[in-house]
């Protein structure tokens, strides 16, 4: 659940309603192919649909859906304190809001919900096999049963600054070197292996690199 702060589409709507804009962003936006979260083809595609609504507070209940733009109106019994969830029936893309001081006199505002599901799922269909191996589930698993490692792909070229770094964590964090078995290369193993690498250096508590 989140807090949120407002974003600012000025003078959309008059006082009788608010507006709302649903926006689907990425949750690393790196600049990255391999790092970053999701391609930008992937959020165009989840920001030119509809997203279903509803606004609940400790009296009413409304459901409605953003236009493609993922635009909605907010009535005004909702002004004072409400929860905004988005797409409540969607495994992938629900994220509830809490405005628990009401709107102010912002007239719209921005919620944001980040790809990291939808980037996973894309993954885990592109490479199941690779993707049961090497989740972040997986990660805490080998991380409790003693199996500490860093893993390398293949199909990079790492440079030697990167390598230096690595080992002397490896030396100070106790953890092992190593290259993935039957990986092909695809980008869709490159953010699975990341994904891991990222859950097992804080499992290992390596928050400085």
């Amino acid at each position: 659940m989140l807090i949120l702060t407002f974003g600012a589409l000025q003078n959309l709507v008059a006082q009788e309603t608010k507006v709302g804009i649903v926006k689907v962003v990425k949750y690393r936006d790196t600049n990255d192919k391999i790092t970053e979260s999701t391609t930008d083809a992937t959020l165009a595609y989840f920001n030119k649909r509809e997203h279903s609504i509803l606004i609940t507070n400790k009296k009413d209940t409304t459901r409605l859906k953003t236009d493609a733009l993922g635009i909605f109106t907010i009535p005004k019994q909702y002004f004072d304190y409400c929860s905004i969830t988005v797409n409540p029936e969607s495994k992938y893309l629900r994220e509830e809001f809490l405005f628990l001081d009401g709107f102010g006199k912002k007239d719209s505002l921005k919620l944001e919900i980040y790809d990291y599901h939808i980037s996973t799922t894309i993954d885990s269909t592109m490479a199941p096999a690779f993707y049961n191996k090497f989740n972040t589930k997986k990660a805490e698993q080998d991380f409790f049963a003693g199996n500490k490692r860093y893993l390398l792909g293949n199909g990079i070229t790492y440079v030697n600054d990167f390598i230096e770094q690595l080992k002397s964590k490896s030396e100070k964090f106790g953890f092992k070197i190593e290259y993935p078995e039957k990986m092909y290369g695809t980008l869709a193993e490159h953010r699975i292996l990341f994904r891991y690498n990222e859950r097992m250096k804080e499992l290992l508590g390596i928050k400085d690199w």
